[in-house]
C-alpha cells in the first residue's frame, strides 16, 4: 500500500558543514518537525540531492559522484545540524 505524501523542497546544514538541498516525501497530514522527530527512524531521504560544501569523508569515497544532483541520497538524522523547508508541494498540486 502506497502512503501519499507531501514533496517538501529543503535546504540542510550537515553538522560537517556540508550543504545539501533537496527533497523530503513526508507523509500526508504530518508536520516536518513529527516527521524528523519519529525515533523509530534514524534516516530520511532526499531525493534530487545537491551538495555543496562537501567537507572530507572519513571513508574512501570519490566527492566527483556529488558534482551533479544525486536521486536518491539516505541521510542519517544525526548529522543534520539545521533543515529549512523552503517549499511544499502538496500531493495533486
Amino acid at each position: 500500500m502506497k502512503i501519499p505524501k507531501d514533496k517538501i523542497k529543503v535546504h540542510i546544514i550537515c553538522v560537517d558543514g556540508t550543504f545539501v538541498q533537496g527533497y523530503l516525501h513526508v507523509p500526508q497530514g504530518l508536520r516536518l518537525s513529527d516527521f524528523l522527530n519519529n525515533d523509530k527512524e534514524s534516516f530520511v531521504v532526499v531525493t534530487k540531492a545537491r551538495f555543496s560544501n562537501l567537507k572530507e569523508l572519513p571513508f574512501n569515497l570519490n566527492k566527483e559522484l556529488f558534482k551533479s544532483p544525486r536521486e536518491i541520497v539516505i541521510l542519517n538524522k544525526l548529522t543534520i545540524k539545521w533543515l529549512e523547508e523552503i517549499e511544499k508541494y502538496e500531493q495533486g498540486a
